[in-house]
């Protein structure tokens, strides 16, 4: 699990400071594979209107509302993948339209303070924590290493605030290495990035 803790945190890191440039040579790559690739697309991009933020999943996701104590509904994305009893990859991605004013107030502190109350439970040791701003979005973003039962678990949480809206990132990378699980996970990480 060092091994796969180590590609992740590298991963990870290279994920965190993608830039748009990375991210336009990748849709030139894919668009050259579209043409290549005879079977069926079956990815599922998330991307709503009102989300400055967007993720592509292999394939779709679960999608479940899910509303508060004050009645305020929203949407909560789930993906898993099993990998036989070795290993399991899940997301949970949450994005909610906010007031200009929640993008000024929130920075770094609030941003790092809210991730951390999120992994409470879940991360027994956080390995790395980041923040990064431009002009269109702030992004802070935790991993950790954790325990699900007996098995070991890779645990990144991100949060994306944008002008219009809020996004928050929970992935879960679990059991033994496995080649497919981790190429999986860290595809999907790379996915994510602000619409423009």
């Amino acid at each position: 699990m060092n091994k796969t803790l180590l590609y992740l945190f590298a991963i990870f890191t290279l994920c965190f400071s993608y830039s748009y440039s990375a991210i336009a040579a990748d849709q030139a790559a894919e668009q050259s594979q579209e043409k290549v690739a005879e079977k069926e697309d079956t990815s599922h991009r998330y991307a709503p209107d009102f989300c400055d933020f967007e993720v592509t999943f292999p394939d779709e996701p679960d999608t479940k509302e899910q509303c508060n104590d004050k009645d305020q509904c929203y949407d909560r994305l789930s993906f898993t993948k099993v990998y036989g009893i070795t290993a399991s990859v899940n997301f949970r991605f949450i994005c909610n339209p906010i007031s200009e004013s929640v993008y000024d107030d929130y920075g770094e502190k609030i941003m790092m303070t809210t991730l951390r109350s999120m992994t409470r439970r879940t991360v027994a040791k956080e390995l790395n924590g980041t923040f990064r701003e431009d002009d269109k979005f702030k992004q802070a973003a935790i991993v950790g290493e954790g325990i699900v039962g007996r098995t070991p678990m890779i645990y990144i949480a991100q949060m994306w605030i944008g002008k219009n809206s809020a996004m928050t990132v929970e992935a879960e990378l679990i059991g033994d290495e496995h080649q497919d699980a981790e190429k999986l996970f860290t595809d999907i990480l790379r996915t994510i990035h602000h619409k423009k």
